[in-house]
């Protein structure tokens, strides 16, 4: 179990790594659009500059990352000593039993009760619409 759970929390920090890295490469390809008349020398000006602004404010790029993943590893080691991550899977487990004694509708008696749904939906908002017209022609009349 202890090696399922280690491994799983790699899994997300290194998935936080690359989530973080790609949008640090969105932003600064967001950030060096510029008109087609620019010359290669602006472009590469303003690619330098974008890129120096975005590593000022991630510290580096992984400074963050790095933060963050610390921070998930430390939440799921205090769920692990505590017996909440065991809980958490025997409720999973108990849901997906219970799931599996439902009886669930076919697809006819599924189409049957949409149609059901939206010709109530349709009738109420016409009941609404209505109404509101209604008032809204007796409120004229009033004032």
């Amino acid at each position: 179990m202890k090696k399922y759970i280690l491994a799983w929390i790699a899994c997300i920090t290194a998935s936080v790594v690359w989530v973080g890295a790609q949008t640090t490469s969105a932003v600064v390809a967001a950030n060096t659009n510029l008109p087609a008349a620019t010359n290669l020398l602006a472009v590469t000006n303003a690619a330098a500059q974008s890129t120096a602004r975005t590593t000022a404010k991630t510290g580096g790029g992984y400074l963050g990352l790095i933060i963050w993943g610390v921070i998930i590893a430390a939440v799921f080691g205090f769920l692990w000593t505590k017996g909440y991550l065991v809980k958490i899977r025997n409720y999973v487990s108990e849901t997906q039993e219970e799931l599996r004694k439902c009886s669930w509708p076919t697809r006819e008696e599924l189409k049957g009760s949409t149609v059901v749904v939206m010709v109530t939906i349709t009738l109420l908002g016409l009941f609404t619409v209505l109404v509101d017209w209604v008032l809204s022609n007796l409120m004229s009349v009033i004032t």
